[in-house]
């Protein structure tokens, strides 16, 4: 049931640290918050010289996010919510190391058409799994929040929610002011004309828009592989809160029963 009182961020914090599901999901963004980058876009301003190629090398995988969705029913059926949130995650992570491996060839990375092809592919497979992720991370929050209710018997989906938006959200200020540094550091100056930034600039812009951020943020992983929520440990906890709240619901209709009689009866005597 609800309460009255109004939930406190504190609440929210304790709520997560108590939730080692939510905990791990929380450890994962985290850790992934540690990635630093630049930006794809930049690489093809400064370093391809085009704007708009990112939007062109987009266009023959611009359906493949949408159709991706219908592989979420089978994979669902056939492998657990932590099997497809690491294999998510992993694949993502390959096919940018992928980029960044060719693009270090013998300094491919300048190439135009070559790096476009190479990043319209990444594109093209890495679409494939889009449906699946964002099907997935709502559904770990909900499972997270299921176990929530089964160990505590309460559920603060608001107040985890605004905890965790609030670290995140701390942790991205920091990471900012790191970026800022960072691109000082390398010698990109904005607002040069396209593809005149120094060749150390170039190589670097080209790395944090590819590899860095995978190898920097590849701590987010790990957690991932600690998801207890799995195989009988969830057949179990859904079984349990079946009967729960089957049992809250004969409950709460007997109340209202009572209360339906005791006012017919009222009425009655009236």
């Amino acid at each position: 049931m609800q309460k009255v009182e109004r939930p406190s961020v504190l609440e929210g914090l304790k709520a997560v640290f108590n939730n080692y599901p939510i905990l791990l999901i929380t450890l994962s963004d985290f850790f992934g918050g540690f990635s630093v980058g630049s930006g794809i876009q930049d690489y093809f301003i400064d370093v391809l010289g085009s704007a708009s190629l990112l939007t062109v090398v987009n266009i023959p995988s611009s359906m493949n996010g949408s159709i991706s969705y219908a592989f979420v029913k089978p994979l669902r059926a056939r492998f657990s919510t932590k099997a497809l949130w690491v294999t998510e995650d992993l694949y993502t992570r390959f096919w940018w190391i992928f980029v960044f491996v060719i693009g270090l060839y013998k300094q491919n990375y300048k190439k135009r058409l070559l790096m476009s092809i190479v990043i319209g592919t990444q594109a093209w497979f890495d679409k494939w799994m889009f449906g699946l992720r964002k099907v997935v991370g709502a559904e770990l929050f909900n499972e997270a929040m299921d176990y929530c209710e089964w160990k505590n018997g309460y559920r603060m989906e608001a107040t985890t929610g605004v905890a965790r938006g609030l670290i995140l959200k701390l942790q991205r200020i920091f990471m900012d002011s790191v970026r800022n540094l960072i691109l000082r550091q390398i010698g990109y100056t904005q607002g040069l004309t396209i593809g005149t930034q120094t060749e150390r600039t170039k190589f670097w812009m080209f790395a944090l828009s590819t590899g860095v951020p995978v190898i920097t943020g590849s701590l987010a992983v790990l957690p991932k592989f600690l998801y207890p929520l799995t195989g009988k440990r969830r057949e179990k906890m859904y079984e349990d809160l079946a009967e729960r709240r089957t049992l809250y619901a004969r409950q709460i209709n007997a109340a209202h029963g009572v209360q339906a009689e005791d006012t017919s009866s009222d009425a009655n005597k009236t």
